[in-house]
């Protein structure tokens, strides 16, 4: 039995992050993060028999050396993680390795999947699945099945299949309803000393600590992906993952990957208890919502290690929030990034252009409350139509949509919605002139190279190169 995992980026494309909902360049974030769902899904596999798992985000594979590999191994199962604007280069890879390796089962897995499942498979004849949802225990399922011969996998809940023709679902699955029953992601499938920061050079990784969120922001793709029921490791199946990434690979950076890191008050203090106790000494990044940063579990994070703090901050419009169901104020943005100030722990502020409501007026004064702001690091979106977003459904409602593939639905690209209120194009520009004006002010740069982060990280910052890239028009006015 040989299974292969496939980050399927070829030598000279664009990179891209695929890791969980999460889907972008990663140029948006100078730097590549480790597939760390699919090492967890080689953890799994190799219970089963030999697993190869291939990154092309850090190894240079071209498309006939890749062939070539998989020609030679024939592998029984070859999933190959996709997400929606890298989607039509991944399945020219997925098609390519199924010519080279016909009685393998081709299986697709990631958002591209769970947001339009049957439809996701539309035009990909090649693929003999496609998981809906989390991955890992779909997967298990799929290759138990196949090792032991299995014919068909119409009995696997969570998968969309072709059959005679046509489409089908074989119904969804439930989330996993105590996810320390999931193995540590198994890192020794991947390179690990090429996942570095980019304001450091140093190793990184990331660790989930949770899964899912009970707020119904109507642009977000957490819920049909993860739920709205929040999910936690213990604290115990954490620090044990953080020790095997010091002791065992010599990795003391990590980004902690939650939606809201802070929202169990008890959790938080209880895993900064536990790092100290445990005489951990690692640095790390968190993300988390406005409304639940408070300065004494923030004391006990960075007294933990903790130096970065991402916050959805979205629109400085109470409007466009409310409209958009953040259920977050103006005020609790303002007073999250006081308090991360006041206690030293620097902040990255996310900030997104084209909800409902937005106009020139709005886009320009969300622009000047970024920089002025107090934060130390921004990151400026497009709101994309997701399907299974209330955000999609209304913006399929009233023709907002001008994409004409799936592809262009990229978080970190330009607007696909021409709204009510403001065109895509302008959209486009305000997130571009955004990141322009936050990393071009006078003095920013010393002052960047003053704090605890060095002068790389602004010079890494302003190499992004879908913000930087000059000629972009901008908005009229």
């Amino acid at each position: 039995m040989i299974v292969y995992l496939l980050n399927p980026t070829i030598d000279r494309q664009p990179k891209y992050i695929r890791e969980g909902r999460c889907m972008q360049k990663a140029a948006s974030w100078a730097t590549v993060w480790p597939p760390i769902t699919m090492a967890v899904m080689g953890a799994i596999a190799r219970k089963y028999g030999d697993v190869r798992l291939v990154d092309g985000n850090v190894e240079k594979w071209t498309l006939d050396a890749l062939v070539d590999d998989v020609r030679q191994r024939q592998p029984d199962v070859i999933a190959v993680n996709t997400g929606f604007p890298s989607i039509d280069a991944d399945m020219t890879v997925a098609a390519a390795l199924k010519t080279a390796a016909p009685k393998a089962r081709v299986v697709g897995f990631g958002a591209y999947f769970t947001l339009l499942e049957q439809e996701a498979m539309t035009g990909f004849p090649f693929l003999d699945a496609g998981i809906v949802g989390e991955p890992e225990e779909t997967f298990e399922e799929v290759v138990a099945a196949v090792a032991r011969g299995a014919e068909n996998l119409d009995e696997i809940r969570g998968l969309v299949l072709h059959d005679d023709g046509r489409v089908i679902s074989t119904g969804p699955r439930p989330l996993v309803d105590d996810i320390d029953t999931l193995p540590l992601p198994d890192r020794s499938l991947l390179h690990n000393d090429r996942y570095r920061l980019p304001h450091n050079n140093r190793p990184f990784t990331l660790i989930n600590t949770g899964r899912g969120c009970p707020y119904p922001c109507t642009f977000c793709i957490v819920k049909p992906y993860y739920g709205n029921r929040v999910r936690r490791h213990s604290v115990e199946y954490i620090l044990r993952e953080i020790r095997e990434c010091v002791e065992q690979y010599r990795i003391d950076e990590f980004l902690l990957w939650d939606e809201m890191f802070t929202l169990d008050k008890g959790f938080v203090l209880e895993f900064c208890r536990a790092l100290r106790d445990g005489g951990l000494r690692i640095s790390w990044a968190a993300t988390t919502r406005v409304t639940s940063v408070e300065e004494e579990t923030l004391r006990a994070m960075k007294e933990a290690g903790c130096y970065l703090l991402g916050l959805g901050v979205e629109s400085s419009s109470q409007e466009i929030l409310d409209r958009a169901k953040k259920k977050q104020t103006v005020a609790d943005i303002e007073r999250a990034v006081a308090v991360c100030r006041k206690v030293g722990v620097a902040t990255m502020g996310h900030c997104m252009f084209g909800l409902p409501g937005e106009t020139r007026e709005t886009a320009e004064a969300t622009t000047r409350f970024m920089t002025h702001l107090g934060l130390d690091y921004m990151q400026s979106y497009c709101a994309v139509p997701y399907p299974k977003t209330e955000l999609g459904e209304l913006a399929r409602e009233k023709g907002w949509i001008t994409a004409r593939a799936w592809s262009q639905y990229d978080f970190g690209g330009n607007s696909v919605m021409d709204t009510d209120t403001i065109t895509g194009e302008e959209v486009t520009a305000f997130r571009r002139r955004a990141f322009r004006r936050f990393y071009l002010r006078p003095g920013y740069l010393v002052k960047t190279a003053l704090r605890s982060f060095s002068l790389r990280q602004a010079i890494s910052l302003l190499r992004f190169r879908d913000w930087m890239r000059p000629g972009t028009r901008r908005p009229r006015g």
